[in-house]
């Protein structure tokens, strides 16, 4: 006679396996089971309550950066997770419009038109500079924000077929410079035109 097959789940029972059991069977399994979760999620609330009570601890020591520190502290534990989460703080400062080594909020912030409209563009907000600004700053802005379109689009392009249904392609004026356009179908090829989808 040949050995048996050993189970590949170490002899427990998968799902499926238990069909045989009857009501009253099952019934207490279910109290068995219930009773291990209450006591498992008691553990798990007294765990949260004391790791609020420590983040409340390290907030009044070090300041209410300290969650967010201590995360970070925990999350980088070797050289290369720290130089990730540093290059991923870099990276977001720079998109931010932040020069590396620079203070934020030390004097009042530099305006960049161009880079405002791109961050615009690129966000997908309406093509309208803030009304505050000058001729010359708000051309800047409407140049930068058609860079950020077409960065996005771009993007788009990278990340989903060329075959793609026409989804998101505005219908109405409104959406296309802020109703410049005098139909509907005149902003549809625009757009198609613009973004080489046409």
């Amino acid at each position: 006679m040949g050995r048996k097959k050993k189970d590949e789940n170490g002899g427990l029972p998968t799902a499926g396996q238990n069909s045989g059991l009857n009501d009253e069977e099952k019934r207490a399994l279910t109290f068995h089971h219930a009773r291990a979760f209450e006591a498992a999620d008691a553990l798990v609330e007294k765990a949260k309550a004391e790791r609020t009570a420590i983040v409340d601890l390290a907030k009044s020591d070090l300041g209410k950066g300290a969650k967010a520190d201590i995360k970070d502290l925990l999350t980088a534990n070797t050289p290369a997770k720290m130089k990730a989460v540093f290059d991923r703080v870099q990276r977001l400062a720079r998109w931010a419009g932040l020069p590396v080594g620079t203070q934020t909020q030390l004097f009042e912030k530099k305006v960049d038109s161009f880079e405002d409209g791109k961050v615009a563009g690129m966000s997908g907000d309406k093509c309208e500079p803030a009304h505050n600004l000058a001729q010359d700053s708000s051309q800047r802005w409407i140049t930068g924000w058609h860079e950020g379109q077409t960065i996005l689009m771009a993007a788009f392009k990278k990340k989903r077929p060329v075959d793609a249904p026409e989804v998101g392609i505005p219908t109405s004026t409104d959406a296309i410079d802020g109703g410049a356009l005098s139909t509907a179908k005149e902003a549809q090829e625009n757009f198609k035109r613009t973004h080489g989808l046409a």
